[in-house]
């Protein structure tokens, strides 16, 4: 014998604003983490200049692994940097 109950939920238009406001912060932060970065925003991200992030490519064996190249283009996941920046 299967029993389904149903439930009658009333929500006021504060409880779907609000619900609303997580959904696009938590979609915004997903899409952000996944977001390709070129090496001045890379930096930027980092809270260093272009020329000191240059400088850590060249010493960093780390960091040169997790870069990504498109027609000769270096690239990087903010979620990436952000695990070497934690590591460091």
């Amino acid at each position: 014998m299967i029993v389904t109950a149903t439930y009658d939920i009333k929500l006021s238009e504060e409880d779907l604003e609000m619900i609303a406001e997580r959904v696009v912060r938590r979609t915004n932060q997903d899409s952000n983490k996944n977001k390709l970065l070129n090496i001045t925003e890379a930096a930027k991200h980092c809270g260093v200049s272009p020329t000191t992030f240059y400088r850590w490519r060249k010493r960093n064996k780390n960091l040169q692994d997790i870069e990504l190249t498109a027609g000769g283009v270096v690239q990087f996941r903010a979620e990436d940097l952000d695990k070497f920046l934690k590591n460091k």
